[in-house]
């Protein structure tokens, strides 16, 4: 079983892979390059609205494989202030 120093690690890995890269400039882009929340385009970074777990491995959704119905623009500060106040969803699947 992973730690969660060792998950955080291997996700912000997957977050500079080519994959993630253009699946968060379609979010950006589907966004109009501002936050969802308070409409700055500056610090902008995908936030998503629920995580999917897979039952049979046990490892999480890889990021850009979630349906961008999932996914929102969010500056860093609304960013923060949401995980602050709010658990996001684990879902098995």
């Amino acid at each position: 079983m992973r730690t969660e120093t060792e998950s955080t690690r291997n996700y912000s890995e997957l977050l500079r892979t080519a994959q993630w890269l253009e699946r968060r400039k379609q979010i950006l882009k589907r966004d109009g390059y501002r936050c969802r929340n308070c409409g700055s385009s500056y610090g902008l970074e995908v936030h998503h609205r629920q995580y999917h777990l897979t039952r049979r491995t046990g490892d999480f959704r890889k990021p850009w494989k979630y349906d961008a119905a999932n996914m929102i623009t969010l500056c860093a500060r609304c960013h923060q202030v949401g995980h602050a106040k709010y658990k996001v969803p684990v879902f098995n699947v």
